[in-house]
């Protein structure tokens, strides 16, 4: 996929501490910034996996990124538009649309295919673009099926899958998944990871995925870590995942096929560092 030489998320030096931190330190409680001059440039059409454990400031870093939050000092520019520019965030927030950990914080009707468009009636769409809008974002994440039931009635995953459409529904050129998939199960986080593959490639979306989860880092096209507030570490996945003493440093749990090529060349088997996944391991072993 060919991507821009012009960052579409541009985050320069950020610092950023929490209203109730600024507080503590009033009172002269201990406390300290989240972000610390965090410096990090995102490519149109690039899958990025931002990476660490409870606390590390990733998911903070990311709501940076359609002016949820805004920083203390530093910048934020979004396809060169600055997010502390109030006449620019409702625009700035349609280009980067977020994808939350509980969907139903996302979902305001009792109808799928009203959710999915309540966004695009509050904009005055037009009803025929609408309804056209509707039905495409349905069909690409997999739910035209659903459009007429309540989404209280539906899995967690459907759930997301509608939140999904609702972003998508704006046509952003971004989608951020804030730990999207921590509320779900095994099956369904494979299938939401497994969509925003496909939106990225169909689409051309540039995909940012929130996670604690080693196994959807190894998918991506590039891996960002972060601990204290600080990006550590970023790179390809099989650079960034190579070393497996550092994770471990991290309190970042490997998953089944990174401790199985371990094991493997422990056993002195040869296999490549590209090999993430059981289905790449496999192809290393046959030929």
């Amino acid at each position: 996929m060919s991507i821009a030489h012009t960052p579409l998320i541009d985050i320069q030096k950020i610092v950023y501490t929490y209203p109730q931190q600024k507080k503590d330190e009033v009172d002269g409680l201990a406390s300290s910034a989240v972000l610390r001059e965090v410096d990090l440039r995102v490519m149109q059409g690039e899958y990025v996996v931002l990476l660490g454990h409870n606390g590390s400031g990733k998911s903070t870093l990311a709501r940076h990124c359609n002016a949820l939050l805004l920083p203390d000092s530093g910048r934020v520019l979004i396809d060169g538009q600055d997010s502390r520019d109030v006449a620019k965030q409702r625009r700035i927030r349609e280009s980067v649309g977020m994808i939350f950990q509980n969907p139903d914080n996302q979902i305001i009707a009792t109808v799928v295919e009203d959710d999915i468009a309540w966004a695009l009636t509050v904009r005055g769409l037009a009803v025929d673009i609408i309804r056209e809008r509707v039905a495409t974002v349905m069909e690409a994440v997999g739910i035209s099926e659903l459009r007429q039931l309540q989404p209280s009635k539906l899995s967690g995953g459907q759930r997301q899958r509608v939140a999904i459409a609702g972003v998508l529904a704006l046509r952003p050129r971004c989608i951020i998944a804030d730990e999207a998939t921590s509320m779900l199960d095994p099956l369904s986080r494979r299938e939401i990871t497994g969509l925003l593959h496909q939106l990225h490639e169909e689409y051309g979306l540039t995909i940012m995925q929130v996670t604690h989860l080693l196994e959807e880092a190894a998918l991506a096209e590039r891996v960002v870590i972060m601990e204290q507030g600080k990006i550590i570490l970023d790179g390809p996945p099989e650079v960034i995942l190579r070393d497996i003493e550092r994770l471990r440093e991290l309190k970042l749990a490997l998953p089944e096929p990174l401790q199985l090529a371990v094991r493997l060349r422990e056993a002195g088997v040869s296999i490549s560092p590209a090999a993430l996944t059981i289905e790449a391991i496999v192809e290393e072993l046959v030929h």
